[in-house]
């Protein structure tokens, strides 16, 4: 069991297993807001999303399959809270527009106020949650 307190995730158990703990816990953490979040996309956008998972993405921060089923970077949980619902509401409009044309982005628009400036942290930040794992 992890346990976060204010500024601290304090892990239990021998040093030598502490990387691997922590990372699965990052990743069900991961999994459990951006499953929350994308849920909450998909719906008010009318749209269904399939199955929901998340991999050791290294080049991309989410992606959305012609099966309905979306696939996110874990290292998402290390953003900021709204970097993170970005990315959701992203991959959630991309269950109703698989491309990134200007239907595409008014589908964002109404889910995310500024999604350029989302993106552009991404592209600021992104490579230091990319050294993590």
């Amino acid at each position: 069991m992890i346990i976060r307190r204010q500024n601290a995730i304090l892990v239990p158990g021998p040093r030598r297993d502490v990387a691997a703990r922590l990372t699965e816990w990052l990743k069900f953490r991961a999994h459990t807001a951006l499953s929350e979040a994308v849920q909450e996309h998909a719906a008010a956008l009318g749209a269904k999303v399939g199955r929901i998972s998340v991999r050791d993405q290294k080049t991309r921060w989410g992606s959305c399959s012609p099966d309905r089923n979306i696939s996110f970077s874990w290292r998402l949980i290390m953003a900021p809270p709204a970097i993170l619902d970005y990315v959701a509401a992203h991959e959630a409009a991309h269950l109703l527009q698989m491309n990134h044309g200007p239907a595409f982005w008014k589908l964002v628009a109404k889910r995310i106020k500024n999604p350029e400036q989302a993106t552009r942290w991404l592209r600021e930040n992104g490579p230091e949650l990319h050294r993590y794992g």
